[in-house]
């Protein structure tokens, strides 16, 4: 299912036709109406991405107090304009006005024209009623994958096909969407073809086959232009057809080497989670093969390619980066035993890797936070997840990190990330996660 599909599979009949109902107009046509404005939006969010001081109020709004992921569990109020989030003065109109600006009224017309609309009123209507909607679910996915702005846009241009597919023909570039028009081929063919000294000195690398393309064309070459000369033309052409043996015995050597590696790196990353449960195990290895990150001072660690501490590394790393109440990093591979606050062996290496990171950024504090899901009773839970926040704290100050850089606080049920109702939600529910509070 695509990016646009998914969003859409938030919207049941029942809400369409409630929301029919809200603006007076089919179901059908207000069904076409949400087809086009949710990829407007999420182009106008990727069209902002183009610039920094945007995207940052682009951001800002998604991680405003108003836009609570939670709503998508409960969208009736939205589809019935009752919401204060589809408000005119709400964080819905205030993000569209952001990203169309002096386009929104050629927006409006187009959609209105497009689903068949009475007016450019209804049209207003249901942009104010898919704006909060995609703002939740993209607040909701930064939450869960832990996204900072760049991790989004990053995550958002890798759907830029399907959202250009999905805009009505002409919106793009009457929208003024730059980056959904542009091609970012040719980008990729001088990546691709402008080889540096590096590529060449090892051992032939990946481009091993682009000297022998030019050996085989220059000994063609001359074959032909010395075949007149029976002993010369078998020389030659014995030549080449050792070349071609050569190369494809260096082809065969090049694969094998490569899938070693593969294979090591893979058989590494299982060996580290072999401790733990084929549940666990299997959302780990989700996170990807480990990867060498260098750190301040000259350590290096070796993580998981999308585990937190690689995210959390590239945050403090980015100067435009400001502390602020909402940006949390969600711990991705600890454990605690059923019930308790009590930390699993397993849990020893992630624990280590962010004492790592706090002694090569000295300057930076943190804020853990501890969360359950809504099963039990709720004081309980609160006093359960203070403890497990604590307990991460007291392995880090364990392992040298001074206390006073730390502060600790559960949250209990609050603040769900996830969808309580399925053990996926609580499962994600369950966690604990680090706020900079000083950089």
């Amino acid at each position: 299912m695509n990016l646009i599909d998914l969003i859409k599979s938030n919207v049941t009949p029942e809400l369409l036709s409630k929301a029919a109902g809200f603006m007076g107009e089919s179901t059908e046509s207000t069904s076409k109406g949400m087809g086009a404005a949710i990829p407007a939006i999420l182009g106008g969010v990727l069209n902002a991405s183009n610039n920094t001081s945007t995207m940052g109020k682009v951001w800002d709004l998604l991680n405003h107090k108003d836009n609570d992921p939670g709503i998508l569990n409960n969208l009736g109020d939205l589809f019935g304009g009752s919401s204060p989030a589809s408000s005119s003065n709400g964080i819905g109109s205030t993000m569209l006005g952001l990203l169309f600006g002096n386009n929104n009224n050629t927006l409006l017309t187009s959609l209105a024209s497009l689903a068949g609309f009475k007016n450019s009123g209804t049209a207003g209507k249901i942009m104010s009623i898919a704006a909060p909607l995609v703002m939740a679910f993209l607040r909701k996915k930064s939450s869960q994958e832990n996204f900072g702005v760049s991790g989004l846009t990053t995550w958002l241009s890798g759907h830029k096909k399907d959202i250009a597919a999905a805009l009505p023909g002409g919106w793009s570039s009457s929208l003024g969407f730059a980056n959904l028009t542009n091609d970012s081929h040719s980008t990729h063919k001088t990546t691709t073809t402008n080889y540096s000294s590096s590529d060449n000195n090892n051992g032939g690398g990946s481009n091993w086959w682009m000297w022998l393309v030019g050996l085989l064309g220059a000994l063609g070459l001359l074959w032909f232009a010395m075949k007149g000369c029976n002993k010369t033309t078998e020389t030659v052409k014995t030549a080449v057809e050792n070349t071609a043996t050569a190369a494809e015995g260096a082809a065969a050597n090049a694969a094998g080497t490569m899938a070693d590696a593969a294979n090591a790196v893979a058989d590494a990353t299982k060996n580290m989670y072999a401790d733990v449960d084929s549940t666990v195990r299997a959302k780990w290895l989700a996170l990807g093969n480990m990867v060498k990150i260098a750190l301040p001072g000259g350590l290096e660690l070796n993580v998981p390619e999308k585990g937190v501490e690689s995210s959390l590394i590239t945050w403090l790393s980015d100067a435009t980066k400001v502390v602020d109440k909402n940006t949390w990093f969600n711990f991705d591979r600890i454990l605690f035993e059923t019930g308790s606050s009590a930390l699993s062996a397993a849990s020893k290496e992630q624990i280590g890797n962010i004492a790592s990171i706090m002694t090569a950024f000295p300057k930076v504090n943190i804020k853990l936070g501890g969360y359950t899901d809504n099963v039990g009773d709720p004081a309980k839970n609160k006093a359960l997840s203070a403890d497990r926040a604590k307990m991460v704290k007291d392995a880090l100050v364990s392992l040298g990190i001074d206390a006073k850089r730390m502060e600790s606080e559960g949250y209990g049920q609050e603040h769900p990330v996830a969808d309580n109702s399925t053990e996926e939600g609580r499962d994600l529910n369950r966690r604990v996660a680090i706020r900079v509070t000083k950089k």
